[in-house]
């Protein structure tokens, strides 16, 4: 019930309308008609990671910064802890990326003929893992930094982690490229590329690929984890005034 309070409450808030729907949609156009190059499923991946990101650290930061003192003081008087908020958020989280994903993927087959296959099952597997992934950094954002500092720098992460993520090579070539395309090999967005590479020419997926994959996200989030309050008798030591 808590969960589709909460789920209910973000729909109705236009910072996630905007962010996370149509921002995404305005992107695969944008893309549809000057990357003639791409596929379109590699199109429709960026266009949704754009909306994910948006939501995970601007939206879902925002709205964990404000509730998060309620939280943690409701971890120190019940049994509601930090790390269950923390899982129940995921969820929440889980869901509103789906959404995101269907309203691009529904925009995409509607407006611009995109063939439904099995291919986007793929891809939704590997979008929604990686949904999760930036909600974990979203949250710690948001445990940590007050709310106006969150509109402050909520832009320019975005636009570093979406660099995280554009496959470049694939765009252009050069020794800035190349230094970009290197950089990227340390997130787990570079090798969701690869992945997607080999789902699209319907060859054997890399496992080398895959346990990058899931490595980086490991070892991005894990030191994260210990931002998060792990008890409820620790006390938050943020820039919370």
């Amino acid at each position: 019930m808590i969960k589709l309070i909460q789920i209910k409450q973000v729909l109705r808030n236009k910072r996630f309308l905007l962010f996370t729907m149509f921002i995404p949609v305005t992107w695969y156009f944008l893309l549809y008609n000057l990357q003639h190059d791409l596929p379109p499923i590699m199109l429709l991946g960026i266009a949704v990671f754009i909306g994910i990101i948006g939501n995970s650290l601007a939206t879902f930061s925002k709205r964990i910064s404000s509730n998060s003192e309620f939280y943690i003081f409701q971890s120190r008087i019940s049994n509601y802890t930090i790390k269950r908020y923390f899982l129940d958020q995921g969820i929440v989280q889980f869901v509103l990326n789906f959404l995101i994903f269907a309203v691009v993927l529904l925009v995409a087959i509607l407006f611009f003929h995109l063939k439904v296959s099995y291919q986007l099952l793929e891809q939704f597997g590997l979008l929604m893992v990686m949904g999760l992934y930036f909600s974990a950094i979203g949250f710690v954002m948001g445990m940590r930094l007050d709310s106006k500092i969150i509109d402050t720098v909520s832009f320019p992460i975005i636009i570093i982690a979406a660099m995280t993520i554009v496959p470049f090579s694939q765009i252009g070539a050069g020794n800035f490229i190349e230094l970009i395309s290197k950089a990227q090999m340390i997130f787990p967005g570079y090798y969701y590329n690869n992945l997607m590479q080999n789902v699209i020419k319907g060859s054997t997926v890399n496992t080398t690929d895959v346990l990058l994959f899931i490595g980086t996200i490991i070892l991005n989030i894990l030191p994260l984890y210990f931002l998060i309050p792990q008890s409820k008798n620790n006390r938050l030591n943020s820039v919370k005034k």
